[in-house]
């Protein structure tokens, strides 16, 4: 499970990273960058509840 945690925020960092200057070019009304933002919001708020629950059953997050 930790191994797919650490493969997810990879992944999300990656896609972050390549979004920021796309939208800076196209704009926020892009619905490219509209699907990548939903994304990237849905996953984010998914990392922080695993995040909770892992500190909450006092379980190392990532270690």
């Amino acid at each position: 499970m930790r191994a797919l945690t650490i493969v997810n925020l990879s992944l999300w960092s990656v896609l972050f990273v390549a979004w920021v200057p796309y939208t800076a070019r196209v704009g926020w009304a892009d619905p490219i960058s509209s699907e990548v933002r939903w994304i990237l919001a849905t996953t984010a708020v998914l990392m922080v509840m695993l995040g909770f629950l892992r500190v909450r059953r006092h379980r190392p997050v990532l270690g």
